[in-house]
């Protein structure tokens, strides 16, 4: 059970701002300014002045990577709009080398793979939230099986493929993505939108309502509170959804070197899942759903407290303590055929009857402390240091369950009830070294990872204790190709080198004694320029990754692959014309190949990444009007390490094919002033229909997963 000491921070935080609100009475309706990248309406304090930054991210605004040595991309609230996204999975599916399985058409439970690290539930990807932990369990559960956010909340998407393993860890092979939620703006505010997506395949809808109030109640403490629900159907029967996500944050400038910001959040969704559909099935009606007892629970609520000291030593240096924690409730129902190896079936065959119900309830508790440090000392003449270090504590207790129940019995047995406790430690530092009057940055960096994971099979009354140590070095370098003294073009040649690792999961420790964490070292290298018309991109990336866990469904255990390799090419480009600035054009492109390189299926492509993927939008503004088409293209993929090309009788294996998806969106402000802003939107996703589907997702890993087909959607959004 978590403890209350764990929210003390925040709550004391909240307590003495309100005190000191109390205290005055004079509420200011605009505050004199913000350290925080707000939208509009900020003038400056002195906290503006101060740029250091005990982080490698930086604030994840999009002049952060102008200069950032290695392939990153920021997609700002504008553009996830004008491409129509409905879900932060949507939306992530326009970065060079991510890939999205769409299971729900909801976006509760994403399925992210980066550069064809395919894992159930987003597992090889690092999630942040505002730069905190987001994952269940950061070492012993990487998987996103509750995804504590949703697009409304959302301000920014900040996704790093290369070039922060050092201070973001563990499980960072694939990269760091950060959620950056809206910012307490300049003045006060309320917000209120309503979105309602149409299914046209049945008529179904989906509807997304979100309000929010920010304020300041004195020139030194803002606060806002939001609310996000979602409710309704997707495009398929089966998939009831209701979500709400309510966010409180409380932002306190104590003097001019020190402020206080306090985070507390609560989620919760429930919903239907209609599950893969076999091969017949999906050609007869992909609205149709063959799992009938698949559902999905999940609670939680997260908290984070965070303290920043400006400090007077060498040129600009600044103290940061973070403390943050949650506690999180999720479960899985799903039907089970307990005959399936006497049948000669695998147990999730869609077209075969289940008779039983297996639901696997599962709880976490997470609480973590991060002190950091960053200073800058030198002079341009000879050389400037940056300095990053830190060190962070994670404790993880994790209830791991799997009960079952033959259909028309009341007795319930339990194959599993495991319980892992997690006593993390991690220490980093990092220093970026300008030369040549900031012309050449060298970056060196060290991170250490311990963790001591003690594993109890609570059925078996037995318990396994394993340690895992692993020192990972990195380095990243970049060159200013353009004059150093030209701010408004900006050309840099970049190259990373890091070593990164996921920890064993819960799943896989399970009596297995000392078991090694999955080691990778990434390479990147390429170039990047950007003014105020042009941003492009160029990189090459490499990933060679050691000891590949692959989770095998119908045997149900993880395979070790041994070793993988994943290397490709990434570019993007986006250019509004100086003399036709009412036109915006963007296109992105991924070449990735992703194969075993040892065992019986040596030189195959790895499940499910595709070789080529391709993005593009265009948009152009009329007046009031802003209308934007825009697209995704993936090449076909296959299902095992076999590259099965002829789809089996139950669709778990055989050729994914290629699917291109085209989106429209058109947005009118009816109303911006200084005080007020009303604008509406109409947006077409999956434009001319295309009929595309996935294959092996986690309680349904056989047959054709549906992809959703056109939809409308109608938004409203007022700011007052």
């Amino acid at each position: 059970m978590a403890s209350p000491l764990r929210h003390t921070t925040l709550c004391v935080a909240l307590v003495l701002a309100y005190q000191q609100s109390f205290a005055d009475n004079n509420t200011s309706e605009s505050i004199q300014g913000s350290s925080q990248s707000t939208p509009d309406n900020t003038s400056t304090m002195t906290l503006d002045t101060i740029v250091i930054t005990a982080e490698t991210l930086g604030d994840s605004s999009r002049d952060t990577v102008k200069d950032f040595a290695g392939n990153r991309t920021v997609i700002e609230k504008e553009v996830i709009e004008k491409t129509a996204s409905n879900s932060i999975d949507g939306a992530l599916q326009h970065i060079p080398g991510v890939k999205v399985q769409d299971e729900t058409g909801t976006g509760v439970l994403p399925n992210i793979a980066i550069r064809g690290l395919n894992s159930s539930r987003s597992g090889q990807a690092q999630f942040l939230m505002d730069g905190i932990p987001l994952t269940l369990a950061p070492y012993g559960h990487t998987g996103q099986s509750i995804f504590p956010a949703t697009l409304s909340n959302i301000d920014r998407i900040d996704v790093v493929r290369g070039g922060a393993a050092t201070q973001y860890g563990p499980n960072n092979v694939g990269g760091v993505i950060n959620l950056v939620t809206k910012p307490i703006p300049g003045k006060t505010q309320t917000e209120l939108s309503s979105d309602v997506t149409l299914f046209e395949q049945n008529g179904k809808s989906l509807t997304d309502l979100y309000a929010s109030h920010s304020r300041w109640l004195t020139d030194n403490l803002g606060v806002q509170l939001e609310a996000n629900y979602l409710t309704g159907d997707s495009f398929r029967d089966h998939s009831d959804t209701k979500v709400a996500n309510i966010q409180a944050k409380a932002l306190w400038y104590i003097d001019d070197t020190q402020e206080l910001e306090g985070f507390l959040q609560y989620y919760d969704a429930d919903t239907q899942m209609p599950g893969a559909l076999s091969p017949d099935a999906y050609k007869q009606n992909v609205e149709q759903s063959q799992r009938p007892l698949e559902a999905y629970q999940g609670k939680s609520t997260r908290w984070h407290a965070r303290y920043k000291n400006y400090l007077n030593f060498g040129n600009q240096a600044v103290a940061d303590v973070t403390a943050f924690g949650h506690h999180a409730n999720r479960n899985f129902e799903w039907g089970f055929n307990s005959q399936f190896k006497k049948q000669g079936v695998h147990w999730a065959d869609p077209a075969v009857a289940s008779d039983t119900l297996r639901t696997s309830p599962r709880e976490f508790n997470v609480y973590g402390v991060e002190p950091k440090f960053s200073i800058e000392f030198g002079s341009p003449e000879t050389a400037t240091h940056h300095v990053i270090s830190g060190i962070r504590y994670v404790n993880e207790e994790i209830d791991y369950k799997l009960t079952q129940r033959k259909l028309g019995d009341s007795a319930i047995s339990t194959p599993r009830d495991w319980h892992l406790k997690t006593d993390a430690w991690a220490g980093y530092i990092s220093d970026e070294i300008g030369l040549m009057n900031g012309k050449i940055k060298v970056t060196p960096g060290l991170r250490y990872e311990t963790a001591k994971m003690v594993f109890n099979d609570k059925g078996k009354n037995t318990q396994d204790k394993n340690t895992i140590t692993d020192w990972l070095p990195g380095l990243t370098a970049s060159y200013q190709l353009s004059d150093v003294n030209d701010k408004d073009n900006l050309w840099i040649a970049y190259a990373n080198a890091q070593k990164s690792l996921r920890t064993p999961q819960i799943a896989y420790i399970r009596g297995k004694g000392e078991e090694g964490s999955e080691l990778a070292w990434n390479y990147e290298v390429g170039t990047r320029y950007t003014n105020d018309n042009l941003q492009a991109n160029l990189g090459l990336y490499r990933i060679d990754f050691k000891d590949q866990l692959q989770w095998n469904s119908a045997q149900q255990s993880f395979d070790n692959v041994g070793h993988t390799l994943h290397q490709g090419l990434e570019t993007s480009i986006r250019y509004t014309p100086e003399q036709f600035d009412s036109l915006d054009l963007g296109l992105s492109y991924n070449y990735l190949d992703s194969t075993l390189e040892e065992g019986d299926d040596k030189g195959n492509q790895l499940p499910y990444s595709s070789k080529h993927q391709l993005g593009w939008s265009a948009s152009y503004g009329y007046e009031d009007f802003v209308g934007t088409l825009s697209g995704i293209y993936y090449s076909k993929a296959f299902t095992d390490n076999a590259n099965t090309v002829e789809e089996s009788a139950d669709g778990g294996k055989g050729e994914i094919p290629a699917y291109t998806v085209w989106n429209f969106n058109l947005q009118k402000t009816i109303k911006d002033t200084d005080d007020k802003k009303l604008s509406v939107q109409f947006g077409i996703n999956n434009l001319l229909d295309e009929q595309y589907y996935f294959r092996g997702i986690d309680t349904s890993p056989v047959g054709r997963y549906p992809a959703p087909g056109r939809s409308y959607k109608f938004g409203v959004n007022y700011q007052f």
